[in-house]
């Protein structure tokens, strides 16, 4: 069943689409940093009118267009950060750049998830992003931890996790559901190929007592 809508909204699609257009043909490596960093401001410009939006709309408890601009929102945050992890390669901020990379794949994600209409395009933009970690970095180390949950709280109600109706990883009302951990208890640390977070990787190793990027495969100095 289509939902309803108070608002068409293929009119917020057009707008976000319009910004979009311009802003990915920007985000190419070649392009100057000057004019990369001119579009960050102006996509910032374009989220913070999305937010006023999202929580207007969510203030009148119109979800189905609070939840709409929300993943517009984040689309248009995730352009913006692609081109920010392209100005950090250019600088030479590697670690940044990865960071900024796991966190735009997550968040395109989660916008999959919960995206109201035919996500064929965003499948192909999730995509992209991976053939930027295939190509743009070498094979990463990850780590990986498991323990037991003994506290958390969801952030819609803040209710303990478990005990209410919201789900982590869905909207409700332009808010995102998230289940907030305070206390776990950790069994074990493993090293894996997939993990659950690409954040968690091993930063160095090391070859005849010297440490080693493993970014950028330069030593790191030891020196205080």
């Amino acid at each position: 069943m289509t939902k309803a809508y108070l608002i068409n909204p293929n009119e917020l699609i057009r707008d976000y689409n319009e910004v979009v257009d311009k802003a990915q043909k920007i985000a190419i490596y070649t392009i100057g940093i000057e004019l990369q960093k001119k579009e960050i401001e102006d996509l910032q410009l374009y989220i913070d009118k999305l937010s006023v939006q999202r929580e207007e709309f969510a203030t009148k408890n119109n979800g189905n267009e609070a939840n709409l601009i929300y993943c517009l929102e984040r689309l248009a945050m995730i352009i913006q950060s692609e081109i920010k992890m392209l100005i950090s390669l250019k600088e030479d901020e590697m670690s940044q750049a990865w960071d900024i990379l796991v966190d735009c794949q997550v968040h395109l994600g989660t916008v999959i998830r919960n995206y109201p209409f035919e996500s064929d395009h965003l499948e192909n933009y999730l995509q992209r992003l991976h053939n930027y970690e295939k190509t743009l970095f070498p094979k990463m180390i990850f780590n990986s931890y498991g323990g037991f949950v003994k506290e958390s709280h969801c952030s819609i109600c803040k209710s303990d996790y478990g005990d209410c109706d919201h789900i982590k990883g869905k909207l409700y009302n332009g808010k995102m559901c998230t289940r907030n951990i305070t206390e776990v208890e950790l069994e074990e640390v493993s090293m894996v190929e997939n993990p659950a977070n690409k954040h968690c990787r091993a930063l160095y190793i090391e070859e005849n007592g010297i440490k080693i990027d493993l970014l950028t495969k330069r030593e790191i100095s030891t020196k205080s």
